[in-house]
């Protein structure tokens, strides 16, 4: 590692007891311990500090990540000029005083200061691999245990928190739903797409794709990318989102390795996961039909298209508030990229990070609107795993709901990678059920008259608020016209 490199690592404070060295188990494998050299991490080992730095940048990648969804849920399905008519101050805090939502149908489904469906989907793939960790070939079982995980949560949540689904996307629903969806993942989704003429590429892998950059800290990038690709294609075949993810996943791993840290780093990571994307028949071509010509096949990563989201220099390039295209999943790896070009430019200014860098990059990012939740929890990802967790605000993190339960299998997450010294055990909430029974259709039922009820309460709040809000304007004007 070169000086430059270790300029990347400095001593932060971090939410939990000071690591210490440990044996790894990256792979999940029962054949015995592996030391830091063998796993991949012996990169810890150069420098004191760096131990205690890749950590924080694990709990600023994966909070960050919630974070960026949380705030963004402000301002998702707006267009630009509504976000900036409702939030003209451009100031959102999850502490007492909350800032209050745009009051409507579709956020009051959710639970205030609370992630959406993004944290979620990211959290399954994280249990996934918190309850595995002692199987064999450990990283070929997730996607199927995702995919399983992923059939229960759209029809009972998160059960370890009691959060009902919320946000189910339209591809995702379509796949998952399928019978036979869980004898072939990735062959139902390939049918799904297919049935599209191979056009649909929506955000909906991309979001959810974060912890795995994390848990393949110590594999190859090469490796890393196939994880990407295979859990990723459980819902999502185009090679467009399989791009994004594998761009998404290789960065996060660089950032917590030290590897990136200009943006000359940045642009190499990029084109290495899409040149490799391009070099593989399977991901180019899902179900490799014979019949299609070379341009049919490659004009999915087609240069101009990847290029004018992936190298935008401002955020209106991207359009995001566009009512037909803001789950592209182009434009969510674009602002995601975009915003960590302008973290890194922020940290080259100064030595010491400010602390409101990361709060109002993210602010300028879901002010943009459109799908500004999970444009927000991809972004937030990268800035998060570039600044560490203590560099996020305070009044974001502490506020956060269910951030200490969040924090817990962060922790637990570091422990089986073996930079936290620690012994792990099973936990019964990181089964695919939570450690509940999955509820009945009765249950399931009074739960989603319930959700409905609370919903229709909060419209009905909302209109009120209103209508006081009209009254007393209307009276000042009155007032104000006699005075005259």
């Amino acid at each position: 590692m070169t000086d430059t490199t270790m300029a990347d690592f400095v001593h932060v404070e971090v939410p939990q007891e000071k690591t210490a060295t440990a044996e790894l188990n990256l792979s999940g494998s029962n054949s015995g311990a592996q030391t830091l050299e063998t796993s991949g991490l012996g990169f810890l080992k150069l420098h004191p500090f760096i131990r205690d730095t890749v950590v924080d940048k694990i709990y600023g990648c994966m909070i960050g990540s919630a974070l960026g969804d949380t705030i963004g849920l402000y301002t998702e399905f707006l267009p630009k000029h509504a976000c900036e008519t409702i939030y003209k101050e451009r100031k959102f805090t999850l502490v007492n005083p909350v800032t209050e939502w745009y009051s409507d149908t579709h956020r009051n489904r959710f639970e205030p200061c609370a992630w959406t469906d993004d944290t979620d989907q990211a959290l399954l793939i994280l249990l996934s691999y918190l309850q595995n960790h002692t199987s064999e070939n450990l990283l070929g079982r997730i996607p199927q245990d995702f995919a399983e995980r992923l059939q229960i949560w759209i029809e009972q949540g998160l059960r370890a928190l009691d959060r009902p689904p919320c946000g189910i996307g339209a591809l995702v629903g379509g796949v998952v739903s399928h019978k036979d969806y869980l004898k072939d993942p990735v062959d139902m989704a390939t049918q799904r797409w297919i049935k599209t003429a191979r056009h649909v590429a929506p955000n909906g892998s991309l979001m959810r794709t974060h912890p795995i950059g994390v848990f393949c800290v110590g594999l190859s990038e090469e490796a890393a990318w196939k994880v990407a690709a295979d859990i990723g294609r459980t819902t999502h075949v185009d090679p467009r989102c399989v791009v994004s993810c594998c761009i998404s996943v290789g960065l996060i791993r660089g950032l917590l390795r030290g590897e990136i840290q200009t943006e000359e780093d940045l642009d190499k990571a990029i084109e290495r996961a899409y040149d490799w994307v391009l070099s593989q028949p399977g991901l180019m071509n899902p179900g490799l039909d014979s019949e299609l010509t070379e341009y049919e096949i490659k004009r999915h990563l087609e240069r101009k298209e990847f290029e004018k989201h992936v190298y935008a220099k401002a955020y209106e390039e991207l359009k995001l508030d566009s009512q037909r295209e803001m789950g592209y999943v182009y434009k969510c790896i674009g602002s995601a990229i975009l915003m960590l070009r302008y973290g890194i430019r922020g940290l080259k200014k100064s030595p010491v990070p400010s602390k409101t860098l990361f709060e109002n990059l993210v602010t300028d990012l879901i002010m943009e609107g459109g799908d500004s939740d999970t444009n927000g929890a991809a972004a937030g990802a990268l800035l998060g795993a570039l600044m560490g967790y203590g560099n996020l605000p305070a009044h974001w993190a502490d506020g956060l709901a269910h951030r200490e339960w969040l924090q817990s299998k962060i922790e637990r997450l570091t422990k089986i990678l073996g930079i936290v010294q620690g012994s792990v055990g099973e936990l019964k909430d990181e089964a695919p059920d939570g450690g509940k029974p999955l509820m009945t259709k009765d249950e399931l039922e009074k739960r989603d008259h319930d959700m409905l009820y609370s919903i229709l309460a909060r419209d009905k709040e909302r209109k009120e608020k209103e209508e006081r809000e009209r009254k007393k304007g209307h009276a000042k004007g009155l007032t104000g016209w006699f005075k005259k």
